[in-house]
């Protein structure tokens, strides 16, 4: 059955997109599964099909679809477009499978990123020490804040921030050079897959602002690009997640990292 939009589906669309204008990219194209989480337990399942960027239709689902964006929340909340922070995106997972003992819920990209014991294989690099605010544009939840430090190579802090802060004198890279860097959260997917360099998943919607030269060492295969190949791929086929970042739909890409 069709979901009725609430002052009408201009209105919802608008609202699902944070803002008024959607550039309808072509390759925003494919279907996005939801489990909606009420307040009293209850869950509403439905899909939403986009076409280069526009929502056509929106389908109240009796069953749980082949895999669902789980959120808590009415079906009609708008998504936020200021940073996530960590409560947020913790609180939003991946369904695979139609439910039941056969289904497995998964974290959230980047957050089975940061909790990965294969970061300890970097190697010890003397100075090599560098802070690095790492931005994730366009995800489910809205923008991502990471705080990520290297300490002589290592990477010793890793987590999602409401907000940056300043390393304190004693803590990890405190005195060492900064660096901002920005890419869409579809674009971080292709590159842990390997389908991009990290140079390239910057150059294509994204930004570095760094006191130091990263240019050239992203253009060269890093250490991490071994951490993030291991990473496993989910199964089935959740791509159409990609769809809703900030509202705004985003290529679903190849394939979706998820675990």
């Amino acid at each position: 059955m069709g979901i009725v939009a609430r002052g009408g589906q201009e209105y919802v669309r608008q609202q699902l997109a944070g803002e008024g204008v959607n550039p309808r990219p072509p390759y925003a194209t494919g279907v996005v599964h939801h489990d909606s989480v009420l307040e009293d337990g209850s869950v509403v399942h439905h899909h939403q099909v986009f076409e280069s960027g526009q929502l056509v239709e929106w389908v109240r689902d009796d069953v749980p679809g082949p895999w669902g964006l789980v959120r808590p929340g009415d079906p009609f909340q708008p998504l936020a477009t200021d940073l996530a922070g960590p409560r947020r995106a913790s609180a939003v997972s991946i369904r695979i499978g139609a439910g039941g003992a056969d289904s497995e819920v998964l974290a959230l990209a980047p957050l089975d990123d940061m909790a990965s014991d294969r970061w300890d294989e970097l190697p010890s690099i003397p100075d090599a020490t560098a802070w690095l605010r790492f931005e994730l544009l366009g995800s489910p939840v809205g923008p991502l804040a990471c705080d990520i430090r290297y300490q002589d190579g290592k990477r010793v802090v890793c987590e999602l921030v409401d907000e940056w802060a300043e390393p304190a004198e004693g803590e990890p890279a405190w005195g060492a050079p900064q660096m901002h860097i920005a890419m869409t959260w579809r674009n971080y997917l292709r590159m842990r897959s390997g389908e991009l360099t990290a140079l390239e998943a910057i150059e294509d919607g994204g930004i570095v602002d760094a006191v130091v030269d990263v240019v050239a060492a992203a253009a060269r295969p890093a250490p991490g690009a071994r951490v993030r190949l291991g990473l496993p791929i989910a199964p089935g086929d959740p791509r159409g997640a990609c769809l809703v970042g900030r509202g705004r739909p985003v290529d679903p890409g190849p394939r979706l990292l998820l675990s």
